[in-house]
């Protein structure tokens, strides 16, 4: 386990940086509710192609 222990420290990092480059995005073109739906729909989208997929045989 402490072998993996700089890698996990390092996956952090780049989590906490992507977080911090999501919020300043979101700060600047999330206030927009033309943006929020858009958002929305793409993720319904993607959810139901998702479980269409999954769900073939």
């Amino acid at each position: 386990m402490y072998n993996f222990y700089p890698l996990i420290l390092g996956i952090m990092d780049t989590l906490n940086d992507w977080n911090e480059k999501l919020n300043k995005f979101a700060e600047g073109h999330m206030d927009n509710v033309g943006v929020g739906t858009a958002i929305a729909g793409i993720i319904l989208v993607m959810s139901i192609w998702g479980i269409n997929t999954l769900n073939k045989k």
